[in-house]
């Protein structure tokens, strides 16, 4: 068990890491969340050894990626999402059924059983968009066509990627079709309820004369909207976070929650998680299948971006703005992990295919940045006027604060 004593000097030598990894990255012009990954790698097992993975470093790396997705569903725009719909859609269908045939089909070349190749496609159909919103909103596009796109299109994926493991878990043995009838349920369950909680609570908290207490109970109320989508839903924890900023971000606490989650979220556990996510790298685990392990990074990149573009593209989207979206799902993140762990603890996938797939996972996720760095457009997108909701809830909060007054 790791004592109080080692936590504390592993927390500053990760923060330390961060900040200097991340102003070096940002120096040469690359995503600071770049240099932090790398740090992480650095840090970890397969070169310094200097910390090591914990249950307690994973716990706060678990919050960071929910604060992460909690902010960024704060910051969304709601009308400009409304408006990339379809194009969001499609670029999700493309990014799931693209990598999974693709990743399949190369398993199978290479002698693994189908069951193995199905579910190794499987793995590759998963997005992790933490690191994407995080350079997304350093470039100053997370409130863009570009930005609502691509946390749309990585919502939509998230849900299919459920439901394809669930039927392929299904048809292994582990699972029915009672976890389809639950998703199916979840999902208007949750947006019908997280309407009325977020309204409900928002009404009540801004009243609150300390705003410590306000953040108290929203940071509950998003830890608990996390829960509700991995335990009652099915679905991984930071669409229920994200779900939770997208509904408090059109109330009038939105600029007070999204000031708050950058300080608590990136400050601290924002480091936590990329340092963390970088020192899982089994830099070793990559001399036991080289040839499988290259080849499917380079059809986990390949098939996402053009899936995910082509998609965009038939969704309206200039050739320049698909290639960003199809570019900013590279990343597999802590969703793949996730599913390449269930498939090896039952046996599904063997030692050989797990270190494969959790070494595509991680190079996936530290290539993300710094390829949708390059892919987006040089200009940052104008700031738009606000929008009619957008006067009217200021317009509110001064009527509130004139009233406490």
């Amino acid at each position: 068990m790791e004592s109080s004593a080692e936590l504390l000097i592993s927390l500053a030598l990760i923060l330390l890491a961060a900040r200097i990894t991340s102003s070096i990255a940002t120096g040469l012009g690359l995503p600071s969340v770049f240099g932090v990954l790398v740090a992480g790698v650095l840090l970890g097992p397969s070169v310094t050894g200097l910390i090591h993975p914990s249950a307690a470093l994973e716990g706060m790396s678990s919050i960071g990626v929910v604060l992460l997705l909690f902010v960024a569903g704060i910051e969304t725009d709601l009308v400009e999402m409304r408006r990339v719909g379809i194009a969001a859609t499609l670029a999700a269908v493309g990014g799931v059924a693209m990598p999974m045939a693709a990743a399949a089909g190369l398993a199978m070349a290479f002698g693994y059983g189908t069951s193995e190749a199905v579910f190794i496609g499987t793995i590759m159909t998963a997005t992790s968009v933490t690191v994407s919103a995080h350079v997304l909103k350093e470039a100053g596009f997370l409130q863009s066509r570009i930005g609502s796109a691509i946390l749309g299109a990585a919502v939509i994926d998230d849900i299919i990627g459920v439901v394809v493991l669930t039927v392929v878990v299904s048809i292994e043995g582990g699972g029915g079709a009672g976890d389809l009838v639950r998703l199916a349920v979840f999902i208007p369950a949750a947006l019908i309820a997280g309407h009325f909680i977020t309204k409900m609570a928002a009404v009540r908290l801004v009243l609150m004369e300390t705003r410590e207490h306000r953040f108290l109970e929203v940071l509950a109320l998003v830890l608990a909207f996390a829960w509700a989508a991995q335990q009652i839903g099915g679905l991984a924890a930071i669409s229920g976070a994200y779900l939770a900023g997208v509904m408090f971000g059109r109330t009038i606490l939105q600029e007070d929650l999204a000031d708050f989650g950058n300080l608590i979220g990136y400050a601290l556990f924002a480091p936590i998680f990329f340092v963390t996510t970088g020192m899982s790298a089994d830099l070793a685990g990559l001399r036991a299948v080289p040839v499988f392990t290259a080849l499917l990074l380079v059809v986990a990149v390949a098939t996402k971006v053009v899936g995910c573009y082509g998609g965009a593209r038939l969704g309206r989207f200039t050739h320049a703005e698909s290639l960003a979206v199809g570019t900013g799902m590279i990343a597999r993140g802590e969703v793949a992990l996730v599913i390449a762990v269930l498939g090896h603890q039952s046996g599904v996938i063997g030692d050989n295919t797990y270190t494969a797939s959790i070494a595509v996972t991680l190079l996936t996720t530290l290539a993300a940045p710094l390829l949708l760095r390059f892919a987006l457009p040089r200009q940052r997108p104008a700031a738009e006027p606000a929008s009619a909701e957008s006067e009217h809830r200021l317009e509110l909060a001064s009527q509130i604060e004139q009233l406490g007054g």
